[in-house]
């Protein structure tokens, strides 16, 4: 098959794009996101349709048509043009041949109608692993092995024996599915339902049997159940004379205990009509009565308490006008004020302190002034130095003479200093005596401010008016204490009469009829309460005697409890002298439960014997399963027979499709070996492929050994993978269509060395199969022109999303 062109109203990113393909090697150049894969899934959606899952993910983008068209020209020389529209799937594909006529009918499939499944003879998945190379999946899938192998040895020379063998395969099923059935069929399984009917058959002759033996074993617990049933009537018999004897004496008890709770009951009435007086008194009141005169005898003390209390910090008739006079005297002055007197009062002796200093200061000063015996001895020293320095001086003493007049001279200097001295002291004393003055002037001044503030008051001293201040806070604190004792006198008066007026409304509801101190009327209220108690106390009673007479009678009336012992004493019935009522209740439970063995026992017998008549009319003839079960088993052994040699025929040929599958496998690996050395540069050239699995191997040149491509590098692997793909091209144009190849970008992770190698290959492998390659790379497409290759791009013409 070659691909001619292809037109795409709309297929994922491309839209109103025709490609055209050469003969041989086409290569789609494109940068990455440029639509190649999405071209390369077009062309294989044209030939076989979108597979489950793909239709969302190849919408159009732009929103146009989803439809693409597909020209091809098949090996007899034959043009094909497929025309889809992939919204509709299956319905939605039409298929014209050379002159332009509908050729769906001669395609058709069933109700699917696939030109690649005609034309190529290969199914979707077949084709995808062998000619339709995607990205990163260079190698066969596993999972359809068995297709590619089957498709592979079809294509060969040996394809009419493959046929041959698929048909006797195909024969033998049929037989099978016939004659003996397989193992998951439902509606044509003969040798199944040979079994069933055998399992059925046995099971009916084993019911049959069990059926036998189950009526001996009902005829046998029919007689037991029978005497079970005699038993258990005879014992009950011998009870009931024994009960109907205790029965009396019970009777006889119970009407002698009636007489005397009738006795006890006339005395409790009799008790009880002495207290009718408290019938209707409310006794459960009376704790609330109680409540509410402890809660007004409590306010009562409080009030009081806090009545005490006023009358302890009431003012006398003194202190009340010892607080006004303190109001209009020491009251006058705010703690500003005050303060500011107390400051006055401070400089004032602060001044005369001073004052006192600083003329005692003066005075010292003024004294040491006026002393002259200092400098007056000193003068007189210095007049009999020179006296006597005269002297000497003339008893021609010279040197006596210089020290005398040295003495002279220091007693005139001292003299002299002494002078000056004096004065000094003189001005410091006047200056002192200034200050004095001025000390004494400030505090005349603050003095009499003082005074001018105090004198209209009538106090002397800023002490006095200090402690008539602290009498003022005293008494202002009391005051406002007796303030607050009558506030609270008079907030626990009101409670207190408020507690009264409750206990008073209580009172009115429970002893309307006492008219006393509240004191009376709570202790008239207790004493009804106890009466009240006492007529409970005799009602209860009267409630224990009422259940006493249920007890006695247990719900029946008496005069039946009477007569019943009386029709007893006149059948004869002598009462026991015992009245044991456990005694009775065990005879009683005894011959119930006897009762109930009699009655159990005679319905056994009745679902018994009627068991046993249904039993009879339905056992079935033994004799005839057995033979009908020896029928149906030599049945089977023919069927069985027959399965074992269809299943040595399967067996047989699948041994000579193996050896056929075998056979195109090492056609495979002659194919793939010459190629594989060519674009590894001789490095492996040796490979092995397992037809069952298509798992690949090569010799590795290193150690010698058949490797798994697992062990390979990426690129390596590649290669391989590639190498194999054109060679299974090349054997299914031995017997089927060539498929061309699509090869979505599988160089993606070759260097430049591997591409160079490769390309010969893909060169001449496009002259036996058409070949379309996807790629990014410019040097690939520059190079496949240069080889005669077509290069489409598809760059420029982007529709769509970015």
């Amino acid at each position: 098959m070659r691909l001619r062109s292809l037109r795409i109203d709309g297929f994922g990113r491309l839209a109103d794009r025709t490609f055209a393909f050469g003969s041989g090697l086409n290569v789609v150049i494109g940068p990455n996101e440029a639509g190649k894969s999405t071209l390369a899934a077009a062309l294989v959606a044209s030939l076989y349709g979108l597979q489950r899952g793909e239709k969302d993910r190849w919408r159009p983008w732009t929103g146009t048509a989803f439809a693409t068209a597909l020209t091809y020209e098949t090996s007899d020389g034959a043009q094909w043009e497929v025309h889809r529209a992939l919204e509709r799937d299956t319905k939605g594909v039409r298929v014209f041949d050379t002159a332009g006529a509908d050729a769906a009918a001669r395609l058709g499939l069933g109700k699917n109608l696939s030109p690649g499944d005609v034309h190529l003879g290969i199914s979707l998945d077949v084709f995808v692993q062998t000619a339709c190379v995607r990205q990163r999946a260079m190698a066969f899938d596993s999972g359809t092995a068995g297709q590619v192998s089957t498709a592979l040895a079809h294509a060969l020379d040996g394809g009419p024996k493959e046929d041959a063998a698929l048909g006797a395969l195909k024969r033998l099923e049929d037989a099978q599915r016939e004659h003996v059935g397989t193992k998951l069929a439902h509606k044509n399984a003969p040798l199944k339902r040979l079994r069933d009917l055998e399992a059925d058959q046995v099971r009916a002759a084993a019911d049959a049997r069990a059926a036998l033996e189950r009526q001996s074993s009902l005829r046998e617990r029919i007689v037991a159940e029978r005497m079970k049933r005699d038993r258990a009537a005879a014992g009950a018999t011998q009870l009931e004379r024994r009960i109907r004897t205790l029965r009396a004496s019970r009777l006889r008890a119970r009407l002698d205990a009636l007489k005397e709770y009738r006795d006890e009951l006339a005395a409790l009435q009799t008790a009880r009509a002495a207290f009718d007086d408290v019938a209707t008194f409310a006794a459960e009141r009376v704790a609330a009565l109680d409540d509410a005169w402890y809660s007004w005898r409590s306010s009562e003390s409080v009030a009081d308490a806090a009545a005490r209390a006023v009358a302890e910090e009431a003012l006398t008739a003194a202190e009340s006008e010892e607080l006004a006079e303190r109001r209009r005297d020491a009251g006058t002055f705010d703690e500003a004020g005050f303060d500011a007197l107390r400051a006055a009062c401070a400089r004032a002796e602060t001044a005369r302190g001073h004052a006192a200093a600083a003329a005692s200061e003066a005075a010292g000063a003024r004294r040491d002034g006026d002393g002259g015996s200092p400098g007056g001895v000193l003068i007189g020293a210095a007049l009999a130095a020179t006296v006597a320095d005269v002297g000497v001086a003339i008893a021609h003493l010279w040197l006596w003479t210089a020290i005398a007049g040295a003495i002279a001279v220091a007693f005139a200097l001292a003299a002299f200093a002494g002078a000056r001295a004096r004065t000094a002291r003189r001005r410091d004393a006047d200056a002192r005596q200034r200050a004095a003055d001025a000390a004494l002037a400030e505090e005349s001044a603050a003095a009499e401010a003082v005074v001018r503030v105090l004198a209209p008051l009538g106090i002397a001293t800023i002490d006095e008016l200090a402690h008539r201040r602290e009498r003022l806070r005293m008494l202002t604190v009391r005051e406002q204490a007796a303030f607050k004792a009558q506030a609270r006198a008079h907030t626990a008066g009101a409670a207190a009469q408020a507690e009264a007026a409750r206990f008073d409304a209580l009172a009115d509801s429970v002893v309307p009829d006492v008219v006393a101190d509240r004191d009376a009327r709570r202790a008239a209220a207790r004493r009804r309460a106890n009466r009240r108690r006492e007529r409970d106390g005799l009602d209860a009673g009267l409630a224990m005697l009422a259940m006493q007479r249920s007890n006695i009678l247990h719900g029946e009336d008496d005069f039946a409890v009477q007569a019943e012992l009386d029709a007893l004493l006149a059948a004869g019935v002598e009462p026991a002298t015992e009245d044991d009522p456990l005694t009775l209740r065990a005879l009683e439970a005894e011959r119930a439960e006897l009762d109930a063995r009699a009655r159990d026992a005679e319905r056994s017998v009745a679902a018994l014997e009627g068991e046993l008549r249904g039993g009879e009319e339905n056992v079935p003839d033994i004799a005839a399963l057995d033979e009908e079960l020896a029928a149906t088993r030599r049945e089977i052994e023919r069927l069985d027979a027959f399965d074992r040699a269809l299943k040595l025929a399967r067996t047989t040929i699948d041994a000579r499709k193996e050896e056929a599958h075998r056979a195109f496998a090492r056609r495979l690996e002659e194919y793939s070996a010459g190629v594989l050395g060519t674009i590894t540069g001789g490095r492996y050239g040796e490979v092995r492929l397992d037809p069952a699995t298509l798992a690949i191997r090569v010799r590795v040149p290193e150690t010698g050994a058949i490797e798994e491509l697992d062990r390979l590098s990426a690129g390596t692997r590649d290669q391989i993978a590639l190498v194999v793909r054109f060679a299974t091209a090349r054997m299914f144009a031995e017997g089927l269509e060539t498929p061309p190849l699509l090869l979505d970008d599988p160089f993606a992770f070759w260097d430049a060395e591997r591409i160079a190698r490769c390309l010969p290959i893909l060169v001449h492998g496009a002259e036996r199969a058409q070949c379309i390659v996807f790629t990014a790379s410019a040097e690939l497409a520059a190079a496949a022109a240069a080889s005669g290759g077509t290069t489409i791009a598809l760059d420029g013409a982007l529709v769509g999303k970015a």
